[in-house]
């Protein structure tokens, strides 16, 4: 079983702190970006004769990157300096949802998040990532604690700036991938950061301008927000070229941003608190252009699965704590499977596991994180400073 890597900056400048983690983690970054490459080629060739230019894209993302987040700008560059690696291709991997979807729009089957605000209990918030499980080698817990005092946790890959966190402010995010027919068009035109990602040359051929990429709005939601309502603004406040779901939760409250190209739809708990989401659309916004049926029926199973365990619960029968909703997780059906692992059926490339399972402490402030799904026995709980 892959144990969990851990890694924690220096409270530095954002070039400086990517200088550091580049210098300290160089092979391993470099592995992160070749095995990225080969994965858009196999996603690539599963619906097209006609390669991907891995090295065009991840330009073009670059170029994006620099004109729509040139704090991330910084510290991609200083992850490339410090590693050695092309800062175009960590720019790719940043931008890997954005890409993926360019390559392969069809998607696969994902994450599954649970958040329960119940009456008189803590918060509790619980996400398994799903993933390619050739990259179960690539991913750490990366604390950042910045110069003015914030501190940020996040689970991510080695040279992508976020994805699952917390931050001191006791904001946390989960990452679920969604597929919409607007992702086939990339970010719709009009508006300034419409105008940047097309400027400079950067898509020159007039297809699919790439927007804003989404792990750096997670990182930015991490870096920034203060509240479920800040990251809200936040996330309304960017144009994307790809679909995800930002799962916000705090103290207080809870929202499942859905994002596609050209719209957001929010989800909120229900009366009992209670918020599960998958990988398909649910919001009345985006649920038109939903491509999930297109990859097959899991997102649906996986959230029927955990709603069926987790709704209705309470007094003494209320959601208490990360083990409580893991327990409902240990599902391992062929299709729709919550706790996923690999399918010796498929090119090694693409055989797709739960890499991990992440618990947010949005009280405590602190991450539990268990390499593997649910059914793992590896525990870390690591509280931020």
């Amino acid at each position: 079983m892959t144990s969990v890597r851990t890694f924690t900056s220096s409270a530095l400048p954002a070039y400086d702190r990517g200088v550091e983690l580049g210098e300290r983690h160089a092979e391993d970054v470099a592995r992160t970006v070749a095995d990225y490459d080969r994965l858009f080629r196999a996603r690539r060739a599963q619906c097209s004769d006609e390669p991907f230019d891995v090295a065009l894209w991840s330009e073009r993302a670059w170029a994006v990157i620099g004109a729509l987040a040139p704090q991330a700008a910084q510290e991609i560059r200083g992850i490339a300096d410090g590693s050695g690696v092309d800062v175009r291709r960590i720019a790719g991997i940043n931008a890997r949802t954005e890409l993926l979807a360019i390559a392969n729009p069809t998607g696969t089957d994902e994450c599954s998040t649970v958040v329960s605000l119940a009456p008189g209990r803590p918060p509790v918030a619980v996400q398994t990532w799903d993933w390619y499980a050739a990259m179960a080698g690539n991913w750490f817990h990366w604390t950042i604690p910045h110069p003015d005092g914030r501190v940020v946790q996040t689970v991510t890959e080695y040279g992508i700036l976020g994805k699952i966190g917390v931050n001191t402010a006791g904001v946390g995010v989960m990452f679920n991938m969604l597929h919409h027919a607007n992702d086939l068009a990339g970010v719709p035109a009009g508006g300034e950061q419409a105008s940047a990602a097309k400027a400079d040359g950067r898509q020159a051929d007039g297809a699919h301008p790439i927007g804003y990429p989404l792990h750096l709005l997670a990182r930015r939601v991490l870096d920034d927000a203060r509240s479920v309502a800040d990251a809200v603004d936040l996330i309304g406040s960017v144009r994307t070229s790809a679909s995800s779901s930002l799962t916000v939760v705090d103290e207080r409250a809870a929202v499942s941003a859905e994002l596609f190209p050209g719209g957001l739809g929010l989800l909120r708990p229900d009366e009992d608190g209670l918020l599960v989401r998958t990988n398909h659309f649910v919001s009345a916004e985006g649920r038109g252009g939903c491509l999930a049926e297109d990859i097959g029926p899991g997102s649906r199973i996986r959230i029927d699965t955990l709603r069926g365990a987790l709704s209705g619960r309470a007094g003494d029968r209320a959601i208490d704590g990360v083990d409580d909703v893991v327990a409902t997780m240990l599902d391992h059906r062929d299709v729709g499977g919550v706790c996923a692992h690999p399918d010796a059926a498929y090119d090694p490339v693409l055989q797709h596991a739960t890499l991990a399972t992440v618990g947010i402490d949005v009280a405590g402030l602190g991450l539990d994180v268990r390499a593997g799904g649910p059914c793992g026995a590896e525990v870390r709980v690591l509280a931020a400073s």
